[in-house]
């Protein structure tokens, strides 16, 4: 008879994880939406989401409004959007308006306040802005 209980619990234990999600965690990782400014009178703003890949790196998804038809470089750089400094992580060329790219650096690393995504013109016009955003400290 307590065999039988003990299995009807376990029984119960394991539906009610199945459930639940089996128990794991089911938390959305951290995310950070920016809103990036048009800039140069370019025409083009959009957004830049930072989400947590891991522990260790950074989803960066860009998305802008009124793409040309050339690939526009895009980076995160030290600095303000008006005084960039040399850029510390290369993201993917803004293509047709979009670019992801995972960065070795954590969301936390990426919040100090001293950083910001900046989209560029082109490769040929590299020193025209057309889109920026400050990134928050945490």
């Amino acid at each position: 008879m307590r065999e039988a209980r003990l299995l009807a619990a376990g029984f119960a234990l394991v539906v009610w994880l199945a459930a639940c999600g089996g128990g794991g965690d089911s938390a959305e990782p951290p995310t950070l939406e920016l809103q990036l400014s048009e800039q140069s009178g370019s025409g083009q703003s959009g957004t830049a989401t930072l989400t947590e890949v891991d522990g260790d790196r950074t989803r960066i998804v860009i998305e802008l409004a009124n793409p040309p038809q050339t690939p526009q470089p895009s980076h995160v750089h030290p600095g303000s959007c008006d005084d960039l400094g040399p850029p510390v992580a290369g993201l993917s060329n803004v293509v047709e308006g979009e670019a992801e790219t995972v960065v070795d650096m954590t969301l936390d690393e990426l919040r100090t306040g001293k950083l910001v995504v900046h989209a560029h013109k082109s490769a040929q016009e590299y020193d025209t802005s057309v889109a920026c955003a400050r990134i928050p400290a945490t």
